[in-house]
């Protein structure tokens, strides 16, 4: 009979192991590494992990829920346009993954390989498409061109962030935040210019002490 699959046991494993990419980077880390640090055996960190590369979406997911939360939570922003918190949410996000040291090794492994980086543009594409109705596409056609389109945008990002960190060139948030809503104007009820509007809501002071709140969501072993 099969051993039955224990919820808090998983997402044990989980956390554990987002420490260990943390510390040695997301190639560099083992399933036995994570086995060691999460006191139990190879085996059942892949029984409930059988491909390394399913820690990237599990890091997603929670990734995107923390800063969810600290958005709704922590600040005060009235949006006028409904895609405006999840541009806040995006741009934070943004934030903590660029401007923060446990992201260091994991950050560099995930942007210069293509495979993660794919993972990475799929999982995001479906989780902003099933959180907010502002994209207002209906065949099956324009789906399809809106979800190219998003991979573009993450995409493009990607490639200009990895030449950025590459050549030691500061990057520009604020370029890559509104050159992404202008890609996707075409596909929205009521064009997005809501931006910098937002962005001068957010202070430095905000955004630090809510990165220290999201390591400690993100990083914490229960």
């Amino acid at each position: 009979m099969a051993r039955p699959k224990k919820p808090e046991e998983r997402n044990r494993i989980r956390d554990v192991a987002f420490n260990v990419f943390s510390s040695k980077g997301f190639e560099n880390s083992s399933f036995s590494d994570i086995a060691k640090e999460a006191s139990v055996s190879k085996s059942l960190v892949q029984y409930y992990f059988p491909k390394k590369e399913q820690f990237i979406q599990d890091f997603i997911d929670k990734s995107l829920s923390a800063v969810t939360e600290i958005v709704r939570e922590d600040l005060d922003i009235t949006y006028e346009h409904e895609l405006g918190e999840l541009y806040t949410i995006g741009y934070c996000q943004f934030y903590f993954a660029m401007h923060n040291e446990r992201m260091n090794s994991l950050r560099m492994d995930i942007i210069r390989d293509r495979g993660n980086t794919e993972m990475v543009v799929k999982h995001g594409i479906d989780w902003i498409v099933s959180h907010t109705n502002a994209i207002q596409v209906e065949s099956e056609a324009e789906i399809e061109r809106c979800k190219k389109t998003l991979v573009f945008v993450v995409g493009g990002a990607f490639d200009y962030l990895y030449d950025c960190m590459l050549y030691g060139v500061p990057f520009d948030e604020e370029f890559l935040s509104d050159a992404a809503m202008a890609l996707l104007n075409p596909f929205l009820n009521v064009e997005f210019h809501e931006g910098e509007a937002i962005r001068k809501q957010i202070s430095p002071e905000w955004l630090e002490k809510a990165r220290k709140k999201y390591n400690r969501m993100i990083f914490t072993v229960k």
